[in-house]
């Protein structure tokens, strides 16, 4: 009698969810493994990280297919390789953005060209470092290098001094040429916690106002950083200078504003926005050069990640720590824990 049957399916944990809302609706569930598809690799998943942008995708404000698994960031080992691709071998260790999702698991499949090789000057990056940076030490490059365009002696604010993000901009300003880094928190907490990064100051969003004019002479700032959105988003431009750079790459507040067109040219200002995915689709080799440089800037002791590690379990807290603005540094899952 011939055997019909098929082989088992491979399964792996991942996080999931199957309808928007609030962090209740994460699982950790069972599901196939992927397998590559032409141009991919697959990793087998050390640490991966937890991002903002992730909350914002539970909560339904950017549009995935559901189910969906998030994830922006993996480290670990290849498991597979891909047709098409070169450069790798089966056990090397990497770092990815898995900008498609799915990084909250024990197995991802990403591009290949948004993989690097922990070998070389990154051979001794620590994997929970490595998952903290992917993410928001190459936004922190990229708003204030391409969309920023930080000009040595300038003043810069950022908004959510104490994130991730806030945390690499303060550090990577300076290295860049910055005069003067202005950090704005929510909280008396944060604003100690995030003071050891490298800012000048850090005040409350009802400070800043004064504390920038203070510290420029009334002239404004030439860069503020907002990845927090909501109502205090549409005063920003009362913070620059003329000429300055309002660069928008979050949303923290889950709430839109509206600028007419012709705001920056009544207000001599710069609207610009950065998106990590936008950057992957449409400057893809800028995007990997940010990458490989963020990763550096960390594996030399350039910028500092405080990484707060959890199992992958504890998913459901992360995003109640992030959705909450109670959160400081960078979360990452212990995937294999």
């Amino acid at each position: 009698m011939t055997n019909t049957s098929q082989p088992p399916v491979a399964l792996m944990r991942a996080v999931r969810f199957e309808s928007f809302g609030g962090p209740s609706v994460l699982t950790v569930a069972d599901v196939p493994v992927p397998e590559p598809e032409p141009g991919q690799i697959t990793i087998d998943v050390d640490h991966a990280g937890v991002n903002f942008a992730e909350v914002m995708f539970r909560r339904g404000q950017f549009p995935v297919d559901l189910p969906h698994s998030p994830g922006l960031e993996a480290v670990g080992r290849v498991r597979a390789v891909g047709a098409d691709v070169t450069g790798f071998e089966i056990g090397e260790r990497v770092a990815a953005l898995t900008l498609g999702g799915g990084g909250n698991a024990e197995v991802v499949a990403v591009g290949a060209g948004h993989a690097v090789r922990l070998d070389g000057e990154l051979s001794g990056l620590d994997g929970t470092l490595a998952a903290g940076a992917l993410c928001n030490v190459t936004t922190a490059l990229g708003v204030l290098t391409s969309a920023g365009h930080l000009a040595e002696g300038e003043t810069v604010v950022v908004l959510a001094a104490a994130g991730g993000v806030g945390t690499a901009a303060a550090q990577l300003a300076r290295s860049l040429g910055a005069a003067t880094v202005i950090g704005v928190t929510s909280s008396p907490a944060k604003a100690e916690y995030a003071r050891a990064f490298g800012y000048d100051s850090v005040v409350s969003y009802q400070e800043i106002e004064r504390e920038v004019a203070e510290r420029t002479g009334g002239a404004g700032a030439d860069l503020v950083l907002d990845s927090v959105g909501g109502a205090f988003r549409s005063s920003v431009t009362g913070l620059l200078a003329a000429f300055g750079r309002h660069v928008i790459f979050g949303n923290a507040a889950a709430e839109d504003v509206t600028f007419e067109g012709n705001h920056p040219w009544y207000t001599n200002s710069s609207l610009v926005g950065y998106n990590l995915g936008g950057v992957a689709g449409r400057a893809p080799e800028l995007l990997r050069a940010h990458l490989e440089q963020a990763l550096a800037e960390v594996a030399k002791g350039a910028v500092r990640v405080d990484v707060k590690v959890l199992p992958l379990k504890d998913v459901v807290h992360a995003h109640e720590l992030l959705e909450t603005r109670a959160s400081t540094g960078k979360y990452v899952l212990d995937v294999r824990a």
